[in-house]
Order: C-alpha cells, then sequence, then structure tokens
C-alpha cells in the first residue's frame, strides 16, 4: 500500500511551493523531521518518510551563510525523499527550493504548528497505508462490537442480520468486508458500491438505508469478535459452554466462535447473546463457568458440613 503526492496535496491542502517527480508516494506511515540531516550527520537516515521542517530546521538553516546553506541543502535533496513539508506558513530559502528543483523533489507548506500537522499525518498515513484485504461476510455493530460474521453462502448470514437490524443494531457490510490492520487492531468497512445494500436469498438486493433508515447503518467499525455459521454435523463435538478459538487475519488473532446451524436454531438470538455475553467477559474478572464451578463448591461444601453434623 502507498500514498501518493498528489493525494497527500488534496488531503490536507497543502500549498504547492514546488513541484517534483509525478509518481513520487510514500509507502510507510512515519515521519522525519531533518534537523540532524541538515546539520551534516546522514547515519540511519530514513529517506523514504516525509521530511517536516518545522520553526526548528527552519531556524537552523537561516543561522548559516549562503554558500554552506546551499552545500548542506543539495546534500539532502540528492536523496530520493517523497516530499518536504515547510509547516507555520514559513518561507522557504531560495537554496532550499534551488535545490528542490534541480532534484526534482516536492517542496510543500501547510499553516498547521509542526505538531498538529504531524499528528493528523501519522494518523492519515497509518490508515492509508495498512496491509487490507477483502473477506466474504457480514459485519454489524451489536451493542458496541464489531461482530464479523462468516460461514458459507446461503447458510443464513443476511436472514441472521435482518433480525438483528430489526432489533436495534447496525450494520457495516454485507458480503464483502474491506478490512484494514492499524496498529494490531482491525476495521472494517463496506465498499463503496455496495455500501448501505444486503442481498437476500428470494428478495434480491434491498437498500437497508432507505426500509430501516440511515441510522442502521455505520460506515466502518473495529473487529472484536468472529461468529462462524457452519451446518450442523451429528458426529460435531460442540461444546455447550463454548471453545476459545482464534481466526488470524491480516497478522491479528481475533477470538472466534463456532456456531452450528439447524431448522429451530433462532441464530440472530444466538449471536446477539454471543456478543453481549463476549462484552461481558472482557470487562468481568469473573466467567460464568467459574461462577458456577464456585456455586458447586458452595454447594458440596454444604451437604459435607450438613452429613459430619449427622
Amino acid at each position: 500500500m502507498s500514498v501518493k503526492v498528489r493525494n497527500l496535496i488534496k488531503e490536507f491542502d497543502l500549498e504547492v511551493l514546488q513541484e517534483g517527480t509525478i509518481n513520487s508516494e510514500m509507502t510507510i506511515n512515519d515521519i522525519n523531521r531533518p534537523g540532524l540531516q541538515l546539520a551534516g550527520f546522514y547515519n540511519y537516515f530514513s529517506k523514504d518518510r516525509v521530511q517536516v521542517i518545522g520553526m526548528g530546521e527552519w531556524s537552523f538553516l537561516d543561522e548559516l551563510i549562503p554558500a554552506l546553506r546551499e552545500k548542506r541543502l543539495e546534500k539532502f535533496m540528492a536523496h530520493e525523499i517523497p516530499c518536504i513539508i515547510m509547516t507555520r506558513n514559513l518561507e522557504p530559502h531560495e537554496e532550499l527550493l534551488s535545490a528542490a528543483r534541480r532534484n526534482k523533489r516536492w517542496v510543500l507548506r501547510t499553516k498547521l504548528s509542526s505538531t498538529i500537522f504531524i499528528s493528523r499525518l501519522t494518523m492519515y498515513l497509518s490508515n492509508e497505508i495498512a496491509p487490507e484485504t477483502r473477506l466474504h461476510g457480514t459485519l454489524v455493530d451489536i451493542y458496541g462490537m464489531g461482530v464479523f460474521i462468516t460461514g458459507v453462502s446461503g447458510i443464513g448470514k443476511s436472514e441472521a442480520t435482518l433480525e438483528l437490524l430489526k432489533r436495534g443494531h447496525r450494520l457495516v457490510a454485507d458480503d464483502a468486508v474491506d478490512i484494514r490492520a492499524v496498529d494490531g487492531v482491525l476495521r472494517g468497512r463496506c465498499p463503496e458500491i455496495t455500501f448501505g445494500m444486503m442481498e437476500v436469498r428470494g428478495l434480491g438486493i434491498i437498500d437497508v438505508s432507505a426500509l430501516y433508515g440511515l441510522s442502521t447503518m455505520i460506515p466502518n467499525k473495529r473487529i472484536d469478535f468472529i461468529i462462524h455459521l457452519e451446518h450442523w454435523r451429528d458426529d460435531g463435538d460442540y461444546d455447550r459452554l463454548g471453545m476459545d478459538e482464534f481466526e488470524e487475519i491480516l497478522g491479528v488473532k481475533v477470538k472466534k466462535l463456532v456456531v452450528p446451524v439447524r431448522s429451530g436454531r433462532n441464530i440472530s438470538i444466538i449471536i446477539e447473546a454471543a456478543a453481549a455475553n463476549y462484552r461481558y467477559s472482557r470487562i468481568s474478572k469473573v466467567s460464568p463457568a467459574e461462577v458456577i464451578d464456585e456455586r458447586m463448591r458452595e454447594v458440596s461444601q454444604r451437604l459435607m458440613a450438613e452429613q459430619e453434623e449427622k
């Protein structure tokens, strides 16, 4: 994944002071402030990062005599850096623009302070450059939890989702979910073409927002939990208390629950209860199974005490 400098200019409304190579792009989300490089130190220099010149770097350049400033900037611009962005609406030195022109480097400018701009730029690049994949399934916001419902075609994912929407939950994406991993967190969103749409067997494609209102839609959501629907197998080993299982997506492990589907089971109710139970397990120090075990111990101790009294 990468971000073109042209897209960066449009996203942050940057002023172009000097145009560079048309295909310049960023492939990492890190930012560099080139104070050490302008002082002549290039060990461990990350030339593939966006270079931000703030008041500190500008003041240092301003203190140099023109000949030395030209030499330092020429050496700096000789590296294949994607772009230079000046903050605080600083006026670039002529030597900087000349060196950028000779080496075909982008020089851009923003009115924002260095701290605010770097924070916004880092968040933007982290999201845009994050690894992405598209998976088959339905993503629903249930009680604030992002639940990714998977299973083979025709097993009832869309039908269960319709029931969940009627119960007040919100849809992110149906059938295809675009997933990005940003700083170890998975976020899913709907492809632009199918946003707000669902395909239900026997009905075709329906407009969810038109039928149930815009409040039933949400553009993106963190994926907290995976529920995989599969056809009931008589020889299946289905633990009534559930099993700890995980699925890895883009290097991130997500808790997964396998739910068997057969006639007579209300899958939407089970999904809703599973999401609520998982949310409870994340904030509670004691699991329901442990509560039952504790109660059984108390009953056992009480019976033993009664037998001793007899």
